[in-house]
């Protein structure tokens, strides 16, 4: 049974013991009142905080002096409109370092794409090829000549040949003319005469022989030596050709990995750049959305610590939970053993931007409370600072998970206000009634009711002015009705406060 069916039922127990108590009173007529469709709820309390939707903590990315605060608490802001500065002088610096680091890369990246090196292995390759070719022509040219050589001293050696047979000839004509023993004629004495120089002419026919037959083996044998030569010069053009080829190979290969390291190294540079470019802006605080300044802490001239805190938002929204950042100060404080103080606005926070305009409540219901409570469910919403009304308002969300609270888990609720008033304020005491049934059936006053044994007894006016009274089967109770399943029919007249028949 909740807090409210248990207000009822003492409600309805009062009443019956009032009436009990009083007289008969047969001259005056008894009040009544009649049975009738009309609505009956019941729901769960709880008391908690009226939140501005939108609240955000504001404050700088990093640590500085204050060199302006342009707003006060209470002013209204638009967004993007300048809060408050900070001393940007090292900011700015780090730009200009990260600026000219930037101009230095982009100037290695462009050295690097304008490098001649694959330009150069290239010439070196072609080059290379022009003395293979050439040193080839060289040694076709030796061979040629040396093979012309050949042949030249190998035509002699028939002409010497012939040399040998005719000297050799003329010297057998002569030692035939010249015969040994005999009378010397005239005839004879010639050719005798002529035998040593035919025997000269031999040998010297003999010896051109053998030069030719030498020449013949001196020509083939430079030819050898010239061929082994251009052997040696051409393999090594071909090997200087080689480790051209391969210089450009490397070059080939090296130059893509070099201009991916320069561009990396040039993005790297334009990061540091754009990092250097928003801290120099974060040394300007602006209002991300429309709002109003809500708290402040800082004057010009003062130093601040880099902003860290956040908010803890309430289920469903993005208004706060009302009092956390108080309760987590406390806790340190109480952590640290310090005495209890008060708060100042904003926390911790430089400045706090709220939205005034929408409002909504977050208040903290038992467990048992809360498994009755689901969104759209209507809500009833009294505030201590505005007594003579109520807000009507409807449940947004309801917390996932418990916090302790007091020794007990409780669980975060926050409902839209759909009523507004000029006078509700951001942190205004709150009490939510959150309605968690309802019906529109039969029903009565609690005051008509009464309990007697095990029953529930109300007391019918019939037409004729009798009190009857009749057992009823009820339903749901609220703080003022209850419905009625059975017992009672819509237009009958009860009796208010019990009576007797």
């Amino acid at each position: 049974m909740n807090r409210r069916t248990a207000l009822a039922l003492t409600a309805v127990a009062a009443a019956l013991s009032l009436a009990a108590c009083g007289g008969s009173g047969e001259d005056a007529p008894p009040q009544t009142v009649r049975v009738e469709r009309a609505s009956v709820s019941s729901g769960v309390d709880s008391s908690g905080s009226i939140s501005a939707l939108g609240a955000t903590n504001l404050g700088f990315a990093t640590a500085g002096q204050l060199t302006s605060v342009r707003v006060k608490v209470g002013d209204r802001v638009e967004p993007g409109e300048v809060l408050a500065t900070i001393d940007d002088f090292q900011a700015r610096q780090a730009l200009k370092q990260a600026q000219a680091g930037l101009a230095g890369q982009e100037a290695q990246y462009d050295q690097a794409k304008a490098s001649t090196s694959v330009g150069g292995a290239q010439n070196s390759v072609n080059a290379a090829a022009s003395v293979v070719s050439a040193t080839k022509r060289q040694v076709d040219a030796t061979l040629k000549a040396d093979d012309q050589a050949i042949a030249a001293a190998k035509a002699a050696v028939p002409q010497a040949e012939a040399g040998v047979t005719q000297a050799t000839a003329q010297l057998t004509a002569a030692q035939t003319g010249c015969q040994p023993g005999g009378y010397v004629t005239v005839q004879n004495a010639a050719a005798c005469q002529s035998i040593p120089a035919a025997q000269y002419a031999v040998q010297s026919a003999q010896q051109g022989l053998q030069q030719a037959r030498q020449a013949v083996g001196q020509a083939q044998q430079k030819r050898d030596v010239d061929a082994a030569a251009g052997n040696l010069q051409v393999t090594s053009a071909r090997q200087g050709q080689v480790s051209a080829q391969n210089g450009l190979d490397s070059a080939s290969a090296t130059r893509p990995g070099s201009l991916d390291a320069a561009a990396a190294a040039v993005d790297n540079a334009r990061t540091q750049v754009e990092i250097a470019r928003r801290n120099v802006a974060n040394t300007t605080l602006r209002a991300p959305a429309a709002g109003t300044v809500s708290a402040l802490n800082g004057a010009e001239g003062e130093y601040l610590s880099p902003s860290t805190g956040t908010s803890a938002l309430a289920p469903g929204s993005d208004a706060t939970i009302p009092g956390a950042a108080q309760a987590a100060g406390a806790a340190g404080a109480g952590a640290a053993g310090a005495a209890a103080s008060p708060t100042r606005p904003g926390g911790t926070q430089f400045l706090v931007l709220q939205n005034v305009a929408e409002f909504q409540v977050v208040a903290p219901f038992q467990e048992v409370d809360a498994a009755k409570i689901a969104p759209a469910q209507q809500t009833v919403v009294s505030l201590d600072a505005i007594p003579e009304r109520t807000f009507a308002g409807t449940v947004l969300s309801v917390a996932p998970s418990g916090t302790a609270i007091g020794g007990s888990i409780e669980y975060y609720v926050t409902m839209a206000l759909t009523d507004t008033d000029p006078r509700v304020r951001d942190g205004q005491s709150a009490r939510a009634t959150v309605v968690t049934a309802r019906s529109d059936k039969l029903s009565v006053p609690n005051s008509a009711l009464r309990r007697e044994g095990s029953r529930t007894v109300a007391t019918v006016l019939t037409p004729d002015g009798r009190q009857t009274p009749t057992p009823v089967t009820t339903g749901l109770a609220g703080a003022d009705r209850t419905e009625i399943l059975g017992g009672l029919s819509e237009g009958q007249q009860v009796v208010i406060g019990g009576g007797s028949s």
